[in-house]
């Protein structure tokens, strides 16, 4: 599919496509949690938290909606709802000290959309273990 990239303390990421074609994820309000997908100049999707927690993260893709969730309260798991509550994805990760994630795909999605998603899970990752080492210090 392609690969992407995502440097460690960078607000953005870039995936390369097999095709050539290349995708920009990026964060554009560090307070307000927001996130967007680019294409060249082209928005192609926007994501923000929603909730008091601000657990769920709200996407707008094309012109619908999607609901990235942690898979329970204490879970570092995430699934990726679409409409009517079709669950599409489910991002996992590898393991407490190996780097990575298992990305179950269950129903059709656009490969765009998963990139979007690895990306919103693997910030909310980096986010909460910056959040954890600086409680232990």
């Amino acid at each position: 599919m392609g690969e992407l990239t995502m440097p460690a303390l960078r607000a953005t990421g870039v995936f390369r496509a097999a095709d050539g074609s290349r995708l920009t994820v990026r964060r554009t309000s560090w307070w307000g949690g927001r996130h967007e997908l680019r294409e060249k100049e082209t928005v192609l999707a926007k994501a923000q938290p929603r909730g008091f927690w601000r657990r769920e993260i709200v996407i707008r893709f094309d012109t619908q909606k999607y609901v990235l969730r942690p898979a329970a309260f204490w879970s570092r798991s995430w699934h990726l709802d679409g409409a009517g509550g079709i669950r599409l994805l489910e991002i996992r990760p590898r393991g407490v000290f190996r780097r990575g994630a298992h990305v179950k795909v269950m129903a059709p999605v656009d490969v765009e959309l998963l990139v979007f998603a690895y990306h919103l899970v693997y910030t909310r990752w980096q986010e909460e273990a910056a959040a954890a080492s600086a409680a232990a210090s």
